[in-house]
């Protein structure tokens, strides 16, 4: 684990046939001034769910292109990340997903991740 998934902690629920589902707990850390969830907080957890629902295909990638676009505001709560790999191309694959609070959509991304192996 490297260290940024130790300090990050979260919790990989389900990593399976090009889908997953990561929960992170809202920590105080996480805040910005204002009391809200920092954006790169979720562009990680955007990107951590992406690359599990690629690497959950076998392949081991980097990202080349993330895209994430904030709906709500987020101030506590348990947050559930989903992924799911849109395209799985031989060099270039592609996923999308969206974290929800309470049910509801808080952000969605879509990404693109280059193969290393």
């Amino acid at each position: 684990m490297s260290p940024f998934a130790r300090w990050f902690q979260a919790r990989v629920l389900r990593k399976e046939a090009g889908e997953a589902e990561l929960l992170l707990e809202v920590r105080e850390e996480f805040l910005q001034g204002q009391g809200l969830v920092h954006g790169g907080i979720l562009a990680a957890l955007l990107d951590s769910a992406l690359g599990q629902a690629v690497e959950s295909l076998g392949a081991k990638v980097v990202t080349a292109e993330l895209s994430v676009s904030y709906l709500r505001p987020v101030r506590e709560g348990v947050l559930l990340a989903r992924g799911w790999v849109v395209h799985p191309g031989r060099h270039l694959l592609h996923a999308a997903g969206e974290v929800l609070l309470e049910g509801k959509r808080v952000a969605f991304a879509k990404g693109v991740f280059y193969r290393v192996g």
